[in-house]
């Protein structure tokens, strides 16, 4: 299955998907979740001919499209503006002229872009200055004087880099440096591929000259320098240092947009409707890529058709209700997840509803391999969300989906799916997630290899905690410890 140059005519995968849906087994039933039409849906979105989703691209379009449709048909209220929400999108693609040089004395490092290090989208122009080591949070009332000073920053694993460069704009800093942990790392390197282009949202700013590099790295070049990496730490937030930075940028940017999209079924509760509980999944996969064997589609089937087609499963069980949920219920489709969390960032800073009327987020992300009855709930602990999933899931025996929490905590998979950005925001927020396996951002996460009978129980899971969440007296509550992290420490 290789990548075509053919143009997607929407009607024609239309066709497809509704004599997918014709299936066996979509077969009316009391909830209209059923195997065939999680089966009809997967394979529409995985099809070879949306060639893999990407941010953006035709087929994501066309995935956005066929959801917009969906919503109408089922009767979802659309937010001011429609049920699409376009958001603007800047693709950085990094250029020859790219250097990153430090200084001592006589001694110098050159380090190599895309290797040690990569630029920063909408970070550029050319910068010489001295160090300044300022920890993993911007230093507060910081204004420097005695520039130009370059700072220096640890990315921790959920930080907002557009927000550091703010700050140290803010503070009269030149340029940015931000080292990456190795837990911080493999998460980037996995995001930006070669390093060839990155992606951000459009409406942030050219700002500073600004780099992410290997926290090995930097400590080699430190080492060259006649440095010990612990030097540089006890300056964190301190004095300037000696040793001296030269940047230079060569970033080439184009625009481009790419969609969300929304509906609502709007709850019947006069004193609870104007609150929401969130559904959410992304709809974007990789697009095309490097072949392997042959196949140089990654169809995304399990990451993310699955996690898509269960949330318009629920939406269409929930707006058929003969009686509503007494909360809102906001279904929300995005895109840009596997750029960098796009789609859900921009979403939450122009959501079309106040946030703070969004009581919790249920996050879908990858459903649809693995375990035949079990399902991992990733931010299970932080907040009473858990225990809510626990109970529906004793609830409903007939289900057969036991619940457990997040099997790797190494991975930090909390902080790498839409949910973060919506607990950065102070919502209690889940996700619920097979784990990973050998096809994951690979050509062969094909629909054919989808557990469909699973990915269905797992999505009547998801309608029977919504509609929990939906008519419970109180909303979900966050734990102090976990607020404090995930929230705090994210702004």
């Amino acid at each position: 299955m290789r990548a075509k140059n053919a143009t997607i005519v929407f009607i024609g995968l239309a066709g497809l998907y509704w004599s997918c849906r014709a299936a066996p087994g979509s077969q009316e039933r009391t909830v209209d979740i059923t195997e065939g039409d999680m089966q009809a849906r997967v394979h529409f979105l995985a099809a070879d001919r949306l060639e893999g989703r990407a941010t953006p691209s035709t087929g994501l379009d066309i995935a956005a499209a066929y959801v917009v449709s969906e919503f109408q048909r089922f009767g979802l209220e659309a937010p001011a503006g429609g049920h699409e929400q376009r958001y603007r999108l800047a693709m950085t693609e990094m250029g020859d002229g790219w250097s990153l040089v430090l200084r001592r004395g006589s001694r110098r490092a050159t380090l190599r872009h895309s290797s040690d290090y990569w630029g920063l989208p909408w970070a550029a122009g050319n910068v010489a200055g001295r160090l300044r080591f300022v920890g993993s949070s911007p230093p507060a009332g910081l204004v420097e004087t005695d520039g130009p000073t370059v700072w220096v920053a640890r990315l921790a694993l959920g930080a907002q880099p557009r927000y550091w460069l703010r700050a140290a704009a803010d503070a009269g800093a030149a340029g940015l440096i931000f080292t990456l942990p190795s837990d911080v790392e493999t998460i980037m390197r996995e995001m930006i591929g070669s390093g060839d282009m990155m992606y951000e949202l459009g409406d942030v700013e050219a700002s500073l000259p600004a780099v992410l590099i290997s926290e090995t790295a930097f400590a080699g070049a430190f080492e060259q320098l006649g440095l010990q990496t612990q030097t540089a730490n006890a300056s964190a937030g301190g004095s300037v240092m000696s040793a001296r930075v030269e940047i230079t940028a060569d970033l080439q940017v184009r625009t481009s947009a790419a969609p969300n999209v929304v509906g609502i079924v709007r709850g019947r509760d006069q004193s609870l409707r104007d609150q929401y509980v969130l559904v959410s999944a992304h709809m974007d996969g990789l697009g095309v890529g490097r072949p392997v064997d042959g196949d140089s589609i990654y169809n995304g089937a399990d990451d993310n058709a699955s996690g898509t087609a269960a949330v318009l499963e629920v939406a269409e069980a929930i707006a058929a209700l003969d009686v509503a949920p007494r909360r809102s219920v906001i279904f929300l489709l995005v895109s840009g997840e596997e750029r960098g969390l796009l789609g859900s960032s921009w979403f939450v800073e122009h959501p079309p509803i106040p946030l703070n009327r969004i009581v919790a987020n249920v996050n879908v992300d990858m459903i649809g391999r693995n375990w035949e009855d079990t399902i991992s709930i990733i931010g299970k602990p932080y907040s009473t969300l858990g225990t809510t999933i626990d109970s529906v899931a004793t609830a409903h025996p007939e289900l057969g989906m036991a619940t457990v929490g997040d099997r790797w905590p190494s991975e930090g998979f909390f902080f790498r799916s839409d949910h973060f950005n919506f607990a950065r925001k102070g919502i209690p927020a889940v996700f619920l997630f097979n784990g990973v396996h050998e096809d994951y951002h690979m050509p062969s996460d094909e629909a054919d290899k989808i557990k469909f009978g699973k990915a269905t129980r797992i999505a009547r899971l998801i309608y029977e905690v919504t509609l929990a969440l939906a008519n419970a007296e109180e909303p979900p509550r966050w734990d102090r410890t976990a607020r404090e992290r995930i929230v705090e420490e994210s702004r």
